[in-house]
């Protein structure tokens, strides 16, 4: 027991670690009630109507995700960098020319992609093995996600992290869950998950706004000068298409192996898969949290050249990832068969596909944060290098495997992937600042 005090007392002493602990603590709450109501959706859906529409849902939202995030031209990112900044400077009236311009400029690419989407709807149906009605239908949730997505990353500008993390990781999702519950009763239509996430989205869109306009009241101009000014349409360009292009990547490591799988097998296929990556994300929400709350801790802790303790806070995050990350991958690597049983007999075909996702996650997890560490400290340009590197492997990857071994496959070229990925960033970052990022228990940094 004094042990443990100990312990408590030279923990609750380090301010960095403390502040690292209490700030992902919120963060990671909301996004397990998250992944929670995600698998309750999904377990109806499979349970209600099967694999086959389960896996039409899941690939017509993949296509409306690809185009969301290019129709937001990286503009949403740019949004939290300035909105943060006018925020702190206490340039109110900036934040509304700048929110304003963002929306004008995303609801006219988002009105185009909506008609390239209307336009080619049966070429991309016929390309991802996908009914085209459901592609019609989703369509028309397209421009009011767009705006959702905007809205949610101003309110994270503002710092509002619970409402940030409540749209970003809980909303849709369980908003959609109780439509379809209450719909199911009057309708047994195989497209009801579809039209109740359509119907989601315009209810949280609105929602966001809401909760948007609420916390902007609260900021006021402050009354001393600043030398702040507008940001042009053109500077704003030259910020958010960088960012583009490093989202562009991260969604291409995280998608293309259902993406490929839509084009390459069947929806059923595709349903089955995605519930071993719902499940395997469990295991890496660890890592999402503290890297929520440990990003602006990394600057903060760099820009003042203290080599010591960014060592120490790199350290201590990764050995917090890891606890935190081994008993879920424990039970997924135990039982697997009785976890996916839980969706239908029919998923326990990716059990195999499940204890590779799952392995992959706990090295994602013994390697740490490397790359928010790398963006955090100005190196997001290394960081973007190694991204290409590794998305283009995980292309060539998933194209070789997923004929032979089909969802086996998919999850062997993202898990080897993932692991080339940490692997590059853990020997840069050794390389230039002079210590390893891993934690594993009995060996020593």
């Amino acid at each position: 027991m004094n042990k443990i005090k100990s312990y408590l007392s030279k923990y609750s002493r380090d301010v960095h670690f403390f502040e690292l602990i209490k700030g992902a603590s919120s963060t990671f709450l909301l996004k397990v009630v998250g992944l929670l109501v995600g698998y309750g959706l999904a377990i109806f859906i499979t349970n209600k109507f099967g694999a086959f529409v389960f896996g039409q849902y899941v690939t017509a939202l993949l296509i409306v995700e690809i185009l969301s995030i290019i129709s937001r031209l990286g503009i949403d990112t740019v949004l939290v960098r300035f909105i943060s900044r006018y925020v702190h400077k206490g340039a109110s009236s900036l934040i509304n020319q700048l929110f304003f311009k963002s929306i004008a400029l995303v609801t006219l690419s988002a009105v185009v992609f909506t008609l390239l989407l209307l336009f080619f709807s049966d070429y991309i149906a016929n390309f991802m093995n996908l009914d085209e009605e459901y592609l019609l239908i989703v369509s028309f949730s397209f421009i009011p996600l767009v705006l959702y997505h905007m809205n949610t990353q101003a309110i994270r500008g503002l710092k509002q992290m619970m409402s940030f993390s409540f749209l970003n990781n809980v909303a849709i999702t369980l908003f959609t869950f109780i439509l379809m519950v209450v719909l199911v009763a009057f309708s047994s239509s195989e497209k009801l998950p579809i039209y109740a996430y359509v119907m989601s989205v315009f209810v949280m869109t609105i929602s966001s706004y809401f909760l948007w306009f609420f916390h902007r009241a609260k900021i006021v101009d402050s009354k001393q000068n600043n030398s702040e000014s507008e940001l042009s349409t053109k500077a704003l360009f030259k910020v958010s298409i960088p960012l583009l292009l490093g989202q562009s990547m991260m969604l291409i490591m995280g998608k293309v192996d259902l993406f490929m799988l839509a084009n390459m097998t069947s929806s059923d296929k595709v349903g089955i898969y995605n519930i071993a990556l719902k499940l395997s994300m469990l295991a890496y929400m660890g890592l999402m949290a503290v890297n929520s709350i440990a990003a602006p801790k990394f600057s903060e802790i760099h820009s003042s050249g203290d080599i010591d303790a960014l060592k120490k806070i790199v350290q201590q995050s990764t050995k917090t990832i890891f606890w935190v990350t081994f008993p879920v991958i424990l039970l997924f690597l135990i039982f697997p068969d009785t976890i996916l049983g839980v969706f239908g007999d029919e998923f326990k075909l990716a059990a195999m596909a499940l204890i590779i996702l799952s392995i992959s996650k706990m090295f994602s997890a013994i390697s740490g944060s490397v790359g928010t560490f790398l963006q955090m400290v100005g190196k997001q340009n290394v960081f973007q290098n190694i991204l290409i590197f590794t998305a283009i492997i995980n292309i060539v990857l998933n194209y070789t495997l997923i004929p032979m071994y089909g969802i086996d496959g998919a999850a062997f070229a993202s898990a080897i992937s993932g692991v080339i990925w940490n692997v590059l960033m853990i020997i840069y970052i050794k390389k230039n600042f002079g210590f390893y990022s891993i934690y594993f228990p009995g060996i020593k940094r």
